[in-house]
């Protein structure tokens, strides 16, 4: 288990977190003040107050929900929604991060729903109720394919609002770039950032027999994990995942254009023993240059650094990604 998975593990005391996904993104600690300006729309920044509450409010009601198996050709997903269809308003679509079901957004979305709003997530393949991907091998550009069919089928109001937690944000940026018309704009919660374990892979110290065990633990994820698709049920090529969005990124013109984009980013986690304190310091870097990188690549994107949270920032503080989400939908 790498650095972040195993300090999240003791923050939340074994709370699930998306199993093994967080690859090079989970071995990191999250930068939570963001750095003076980027460029485009990483300019601008805010920072949200911790909640009294602690992010646990109740809804004023309870919402319509209901679930179906949508078919996206000889297999479906799974999907569930919450509230009804609101005429001239995009549905709320979320994307859940590698390993986890639908479930974990369910208490937010029903406290956002109940105030007339319609919002839907669904199963990745071979996840909750979702049927297992055909393939033996999968890459983002496979999930994307899974989700402009799910699109097709599910009969939502478009273009949506796509919010995408941690690894969910790489299929999120590949749904923007290959179908923009389907997207309104994008809340990315505490995003994996694609150029992570590169970063990572450079900064690892030469193999050692007398290593610590975190050194050796990050070195099979980053070297074996990363390139298995065994390694979970939606059978992903991490590092290939990786990849493909990082190539994305790389070519001319912003891909989210001149959507809304709010990027929230979490707290740093305090630095595990065992790990050089110079690769810390590069995974910190790492990811907080990719949250501004995806900010960047709107003319209206901004990082927003989010107090009194872990990771499932849409768990710790539902009141602030609601909050994201009102003001993307308000353009």
């Amino acid at each position: 288990m790498t650095h972040r998975l195993r300090a999240q593990s003791k923050q939340r005391n074994m709370k699930r977190m998306e199993a093994r996904t967080r690859c090079a993104a989970s071995v990191a600690v999250v930068i939570a003040l963001l750095g003076a300006g980027c460029s485009a729309g990483s300019d601008a920044s805010r920072t949200t107050e911790p909640s009294d509450a602690s992010g646990a409010w109740e809804a004023p009601s309870e919402p319509t929900t209901y679930s179906e198996q949508v078919d996206i050709g000889g297999r479906s997903l799974h999907m569930e929604c919450w509230g009804d269809a609101v005429a001239g308003e995009p549905t709320v679509l979320l994307i859940a991060g590698q390993g986890p079901p639908l479930s974990y957004w369910a208490p937010m979305a029903r406290q956002f729903a109940a105030e007339s709003h319609h919002l839907c997530a669904y199963d990745r393949a071979g996840v909750g109720s979702s049927d297992p991907p055909p393939e033996s091998s999968r890459t983002t550009a496979d999930q994307v394919a899974d989700l402009i069919a799910l699109l097709d089928g599910a009969r939502l109001e478009e273009p949506v609002v796509v919010v995408a937690h941690s690894r969910g944000s790489l299929p999120a940026v590949g749904l923007v770039a290959q179908a923009a018309e389907r997207v309104a704009g994008i809340v990315l919660v505490d995003p994996h950032t694609p150029r992570l374990s590169t970063a990572q892979r450079a900064a690892l110290p030469a193999e050692s027999p007398d290593e610590s065990p975190e050194v050796a633990e990050e070195r099979r994820y980053l070297d074996e994990v990363m390139f298995d698709p065994a390694q979970d049920a939606e059978h992903l090529l991490l590092a290939e995942c990786d990849e493909e969005i990082a190539a994305l990124l790389d070519e001319p013109g912003p891909i989210f254009g001149e959507l809304p984009v709010i990027v929230l980013e979490s707290p740093p986690l305090p630095y595990l023993a065992g790990l050089p304190p110079e690769y810390h310091e590069v995974t910190l870097a790492a990811i907080s240059d990719g949250h501004r990188e995806f900010a960047a690549e709107s003319t209206r994107g901004i990082v927003v650094a989010v107090d009194d949270t872990g990771h499932d920032i849409h768990v710790d503080r539902p009141d602030v990604v609601i909050d994201a989400i009102r003001e993307v939908i308000a353009g």
